[in-house]
């Protein structure tokens, strides 16, 4: 198993942390969702608070990863976490109140977005650096397996505590649930940038980011399949309310065990790559081109199926295909990056993956409301297909030329 980045401390530091952290995102997520569903019985409007949370990442994330470049790693670190910590607060407090609002929950699920956009390349920038650049490989494949282990769990916990204990108890457990990541970090030591990076003047090392993807094809074909495996696996996977209560009437619980379907998926999948080897391997594949297609007919399974058992099988198989195909793609784009470069670079990837996700999840929302889920989902996977399928036939020829 590729554990080897278990050997710094500082790494395992940060690897406990985030292990409590991603329980209060993911909680968080599944409220946010079912209070969006709970208030309007809107497909469009769920897309909408979806896409809210994601479109502040495609908006800020280059500019945050320039910044993130250029200063003090742990100090942004702790900010990102703290801000996170406040929305929850905040929402809380709206709550208590009885002042919440369709409008004053998309207002605080786009404050989400905006701190995310911050913290994405923070921590994208930091678990790398606390471990030797050889070992990049295995910080990816255990942040995987973290995150998607909590994304498992914490779904059906938090669709519990909101059925059983409520609202405010859910709020309450998130904000617990970030405080160990902030009190690690301190006790961090990150290897130090190469100083170049900071003395570009902000739009230049901007333009820099933007140039260095550009200049390498390979690179330019992680990000167009990022791009399409997010606007429909991950587009879909954030209307789970709409299937949950609109399509099966399953409350708040069936939330989370939709929600915790895709989380065993994606867990199975975190398992798979890290057991796999850390040596770097072709975009185009067999094996990811199989993922690509498996998850393309997964989604019209999961939006055309009447029966439970299988919309859970199918959503485990989103989550699957979703995850092993992220954790492959942020590899080929993390592999051989100076670390000076790190922050920008993947701020990219991710303004990509996450705007193409609020866009899907939009779009699947608008048109669920117009022709229905199985007509939605099952004209995204074709017209995802029929993208794809170009784009691999023009890349294969140019290798071949």
């Amino acid at each position: 198993m590729n554990l080897i980045a278990l050997k710094s401390p500082s790494f395992r530091l940060y690897f406990t942390g985030s292990f409590f952290s991603v329980y209060g995102l993911w909680i968080m997520r599944v409220l946010v969702g079912w209070l969006a569903w709970d208030m309007t019985q809107s497909a469009s409007f769920v897309g909408l608070v979806a896409a809210l949370s994601l479109i502040p990442s495609f908006v800020g994330g280059p500019f945050f990863g320039v910044i993130i470049d250029r200063t003090n790693i742990k100090k942004a670190a702790y900010f990102t976490n703290g801000a996170m910590i406040c929305c929850v607060l905040l929402l809380l407090g709206i709550h208590l109140t009885n002042q919440l609002t369709p409008l004053l929950l998309a207002v605080i699920s786009t404050l989400i977005g905006m701190v995310s956009s911050a913290h994405h390349p923070v921590r994208m920038s930091l678990a790398p650096r606390l471990v030797p650049k050889e070992n990049v490989s295995s910080v990816i494949a255990l942040a995987a397996l973290n995150f998607n282990s909590a994304r498992m769990i914490s779904p059906a916990l938090g669709g519990l505590i909101i059925d059983q204990l409520g609202i405010t108890a859910a709020l309450i457990v998130s904000v617990f649930f970030y405080l160990p990541a902030i009190l690690l970090i301190r006790f961090m030591h990150p290897r130090e940038r190469e100083a170049k990076g900071s003395k570009e003047p902000f739009l230049t090392a901007l333009t820099n980011g933007f140039r260095y993807i550009a200049n390498r094809p390979e690179l330019r074909l992680v990000i167009i399949f990022t791009a399409f495996m997010a606007l429909s696996v991950r587009g879909i996977a954030e209307i789970l309310p709409v299937v949950a209560d609109g399509v099966f009437q399953k409350g708040p619980t069936g939330l989370g065990q939709l929600g915790s379907a895709v989380g065993c998926g994606a867990l199975i999948a975190a398992v798979a790559k890290s057991l796999g080897s850390s040596k770097y391997h072709k975009m185009i594949s067999i094996q990811t081109l199989s993922m690509t297609v498996l998850g393309f007919i997964s989604i019209v399974i999961f939006g055309t199926s009447s029966e439970w058992p299988l919309t859970l099988t199918a959503a485990a198989v989103l989550g699957f295909c979703s995850t092993h195909l992220g954790v492959t793609l942020q590899s080929s784009m993390q592999a051989g990056l100076p670390d000076d470069m790190r922050g920008r670079v993947m701020s990219l990837w991710i303004v990509i993956a996450t705007g193409a996700s609020a866009l899907g999840a939009y779009m699947i929302g608008i048109a669920t409301d117009i022709f229905g889920l199985p007509m939605a989902s099952l004209s995204l996977s074709l017209l995802c297909t029929a993208f794809l399928s170009w784009v691999v036939f023009n890349a294969a020829n140019k290798e071949g030329g």
